[in-house]
């Protein structure tokens, strides 16, 4: 009874001394070295609309760490997001769907929610994503295996769904290319669906829709795109992309 008593006692100790040392000195010991060394990083690496960093939620524009969608023509618009409703830090993730998956590569459609409508998008798909970016960004549909205006409206909007319906027409699938090769971050997510990062070859090809926005020359766009671009980590691992917020809000405040 006298040894168990003893080993109860150790364990009791034990237990006590490393719940401090764990719960306790470690995280504030880690907190306190990263906020002297990574202290702009350790809060969200946050940033302002005049592109300086801050610790203040109700000041920052955005996370240089996360994406975030941009529709508008005037800015550059991130790669597709998987996460949630799109870049929801709370829902990261990617569609998990292969490389030869019929719903990735045609995307889907579903009934609508009101008998009296049409069925609606439930996932885009990579077609789709392409055409949509060749419009925005004035690159040429060419070998299409049906007229793509027979999808437009007068205004020369498509209609999504009846693209889906015509990628996955199992008799005679909607076919195309484009002239050019459109970057695969242009109409494909991230494993996280949260990269704040496009290739430069992206950038480089919405310059002119975000120039023409603005009414501003491309060059002096696309002059801002090397000072957003982030290297390969350590140097070596992975390729340059450029941080879509960063370079939105240098453009915002383009003189």
């Amino acid at each position: 009874m006298k040894q168990l008593l003893i080993h109860l006692r150790i364990s009791i100790i034990a237990t006590i001394v490393l719940a401090i040392i764990v719960s306790g000195f470690y995280p504030v010991i880690v907190w306190g070295l990263a906020q002297l060394l990574f202290h702009h990083q350790a809060n969200g690496s946050l940033i302002k609309k005049d592109g300086t960093p801050t610790d203040n939620d109700a000041d920052a524009v955005g996370s240089s760490l996360l994406g975030q969608p941009f529709s508008d023509e005037k800015y550059f618009h991130p790669r597709p997001s998987a996460a949630g409703n799109g870049y929801d830090a709370t829902a990261s993730g990617g569609t998990n769907l292969g490389p030869l998956s019929a719903k990735l590569l045609n995307g889907t459609t579903q009934p609508s929610t009101q008998p009296s409508q049409p069925p609606t998008v439930a996932y885009d798909g990579i077609k789709l994503r392409t055409i949509l970016y060749a419009q925005e960004n004035n690159i040429d549909i060419v070998d299409a295996s049906q007229p793509l205006k027979t999808f437009q409206d007068d205004k020369g909007n498509y209609d999504q769904v009846k693209l889906i319906t015509a990628f996955n027409d199992s008799d005679h699938p909607l076919m195309f290319r484009t002239s050019i090769p459109i970057p695969p971050d242009a109409v494909t997510a991230s494993a996280s669906g949260l990269d704040p990062h496009i290739s430069v070859a992206n950038a480089e090809l919405q310059a002119k829709h975000v120039a023409d926005a603005r009414k501003i020359s491309v060059d002096q766009v696309k002059a801002l795109i090397p000072k957003y671009t982030d290297g390969p980590d350590l140097g070596i691992l992975g390729d340059p992309g450029v941080n879509v917020l960063k370079l939105n809000v240098a453009l915002d405040n383009e003189k």
